[in-house]
């Protein structure tokens, strides 16, 4: 019978409260400004180039290119009135004991040089994979560069060895490459 008071002196006292706190006005045209800021990634490239393609007929060679054409997903008009941030983070996987430069150019649809950047991947000493990590951001004029850009083209450039070492058609290892993007949308609805 106690129990029945004390649970029924509780209800009132929430009914009491519900029923006289203060309600703070309700602005309804807020609905009409919303924004939403999604962020969105998604892979852009693998790539992996045994030692042996850095040699040719026995004489080693400088640099190699690779070529990522007809990048179409920045010419939706969507990502281009919407896109207000752009990050692309690359990491490389290095066992060859060898420094490689890496540079990555964004070209137009008319060949044209957007924009460009440069990074070393560190050499492997042992065999073991060494990683190097690179972020480029895009703001303001990079990113109004980066959504003009249709053709990506990578270029690994070999640095000398400290020993005079050279690679052949036998040497061993890799370097691989590997990217993604993140993007920032504000959406205004």
């Amino acid at each position: 019978m106690q129990i029945s008071k004390v649970s029924a002196l509780l209800f009132s006292s929430i009914l009491i409260v519900f029923f006289t706190s203060c309600v703070k006005d309700v602005d309804f045209e807020q609905a009409e400004n919303i924004t939403l800021t999604p962020t969105i990634a998604s892979s852009i490239l693998f790539s992996n180039s045994e030692a042996s393609r850095f040699s040719d007929n026995g004489m080693e060679l400088e640099t190699v290119t690779d070529t990522v054409p007809d990048i179409t997903i920045l010419k939706d008009q969507f990502v281009n009135d919407n896109l207000i941030r752009a990050e692309l983070v690359f990491e490389a996987a290095n066992t060859i004991n060898r420094t490689f430069g890496l540079q990555v150019d964004f070209l137009n649809e008319d060949d044209e040089l957007e924009h460009t950047f440069s990074f070393f991947a560190n050499p492997s000493s042992n065999g073991n994979e060494v990683i190097t990590n690179y972020t480029e951001i895009f703001e303001d004029d990079s990113l109004e560069a980066l959504k003009f850009t249709s053709k990506l083209i990578i270029t690994l450039s070999l640095l000398p060895s400290n020993d005079g070492s050279m690679l052949n058609e036998n040497s061993e290892g890799n370097i691989g490459l590997k990217s993604k993007g993140i993007f920032y949308f504000n959406v205004e609805l």
